[in-house]
């Protein structure tokens, strides 16, 4: 074959592979776009990050949505019990966790599965026990790149939410079925992911809802306490910090109204250390230790249009609940006082939802976990028994 016929068979082969409409040409589907609960990344955990129970579990970092509707992202931790998945799937607990600070790093998945001084394990173990999968996200920000926003409620409730889709694509086993459960703050994340499940994660079935001292009804204390007049108070201490947290969080969620104008020199400097994230949170509970409360201000929070936004930003809803809801609360708490929770209770009534409230007598805000073991396990069986 002469080098002219080679050259044009070389042509005529390149207009072909370049045409649109040859009967050869081979379609390349686009990929769909990225949506919550798609996995970033993915890794098995290590014998060494299991907790006990677990037999086996991944790693993940997945896709979400923040509290403005932005995408975003969240890492947390899948955990699976020996034994093989019964028909229909693994029934799946997803749990969110207390208090334990505000940067990257700080989430009890990261840290021996600690929140506020307090060993969530032997709750996540318990689930395990009983054959549940339990699926425990960091929230944005704590375990992945992004801002964590504290007691951001719909963030937080999304995470809850978008954990559970992307468990299903680490282990085709789980089921679609799951019980939502969280203590403090996380009881407050997964009461805004129970409300919100229907329009965000209709593909989900959501089962029932375990809330143990829920945070609720704050916005109106934080108003009230917030302004440089206030005095020391012993069992204001925890109350600083939280109140420094949550207004760095609804400072981003919210920059246009200057929450942080109201700090005082020095309420600015220990917002400073709790940002700096030294021991999670031992650092800015030690610095603030017997101060007056009034001294992180420089001037009361009493904005009508702060207020607002603390209602919107944190205020659990009181309606669109369309499962079972067992509030679980102990007497004496100092962290989230009874009183409180009695409120939300009669919010969440009047709302229509069927929630049901127990109380135990001795029980703080950190061992209410164990002694309200009976009745969450008897809740879990009536709600998704695992067969």
């Amino acid at each position: 074959m002469t080098s002219s016929a080679l050259f044009r068979r070389a042509a005529l082969a390149a207009l072909l592979a370049l045409s649109p409409i040859t009967g050869t040409a081979v379609a390349t589907a686009r990929p769909a776009p990225a949506g919550p609960g798609d996995i970033v990344e993915s890794r098995p955990l290590t014998p060494a990050e299991l907790i006990p129970g677990a037999a086996r579990g991944f790693r993940i970092v997945y896709r979400t949505t923040g509290q403005n509707g932005e995408p975003a992202i969240s890492g947390g931790d899948l955990f699976l019990p020996a034994g093989a998945a019964p028909p229909g799937g693994r029934p799946v607990v997803s749990w969110a966790h207390s208090t334990s600070g505000t940067t990257r790093g700080c989430t009890p998945n990261l840290d021996g599965q600690r929140a506020d001084g307090f060993d969530e394990t032997p709750q996540l173990s318990a689930y395990l026990a009983r054959g549940y999968a339990v699926e425990a996200t960091d929230y944005i920000g704590l375990g992945a790149d992004g801002v964590y926003e504290y007691l951001a409620g719909r963030a937080a409730g999304h995470a809850v939410l978008d954990i559970v889709r992307a468990g299903r694509t680490s282990d085709p086993g789980l089921s679609e079925s799951v019980v939502l459960a969280g203590h403090s703050i996380g009881g407050q994340s997964v009461l805004f992911a129970a409300a919100s499940a229907p329009d965000y994660a209709p593909d989900l079935d959501v089962r029932g809802v375990l809330s143990y001292a829920p945070t609720s009804n704050v916005d109106g204390v934080i108003a009230a306490v917030a302004g440089p007049e206030l005095p020391a108070a012993p069992a204001l201490d925890g109350l600083q910090v939280r109140i420094l947290m949550i207004l760095a969080g609804l400072d981003h969620a919210r920059p246009e109204l200057h929450v942080l104008d109201h700090l005082s020199p020095w309420g600015r400097q220990m917002l400073a250390v709790a940002e700096a994230g030294r021991d999670c949170m031992g650092a800015i509970e030690a610095a603030v230790a017997g101060q007056p409360l009034g001294r992180l201000y420089a001037e009361p929070l009493s904005d009508p249009a702060i207020g607002a936004a603390l209602r919107d930003y944190l205020g659990v809803p009181t309606t669109g609940y369309r499962a079972p809801v067992l509030l679980l609360q102990g007497v004496p708490d100092t962290v989230q006082p009874m009183p409180t929770t009695l409120l939300l209770q009669e919010q969440l009534r009047q709302g229509g939802a069927d929630s049901r409230l127990r109380l135990y007598p001795s029980a703080t805000h950190f061992t209410v976990l164990p002694q309200a073991a009976d009745d969450d396990r008897a809740f879990l069986l009536g709600v998704l028994p695992n067969r």
